[in-house]
């Protein structure tokens, strides 16, 4: 009894793991949605401040770590499901 319940503890481990990683995601914007949060945002390269409002992780949708998301960046986090309305 003890083996057959550290083996299905293993075995459902990898599908625990994934469900928590896709909690940290959202419902991805479709374009509309987005090109209307990035005008809402301000239409330019997002400071963390300015993206505050709409993005919860900066650092995941910065992909190039430069400081600012671009509107490819912030297509791209939408796609994603890390930009909210």
């Amino acid at each position: 009894m003890r083996k057959s319940l550290i083996f299905w503890s293993l075995a459902l481990l990898p599908l625990a793991a994934g469900v928590g990683m896709q909690a940290n995601a959202g419902t991805p914007l479709n374009d509309a949605d987005c090109a209307a949060a990035w005008k809402e945002a301000g239409g330019a390269d997002l400071s963390p401040d300015k993206a505050k409002p709409f993005i919860a992780s900066f650092d995941q949708v910065d992909v190039d770590h430069d400081g600012a998301i671009n509107w490819e960046e912030f297509k791209a986090g939408c796609a994603k499901g890390l930009v909210t309305k």
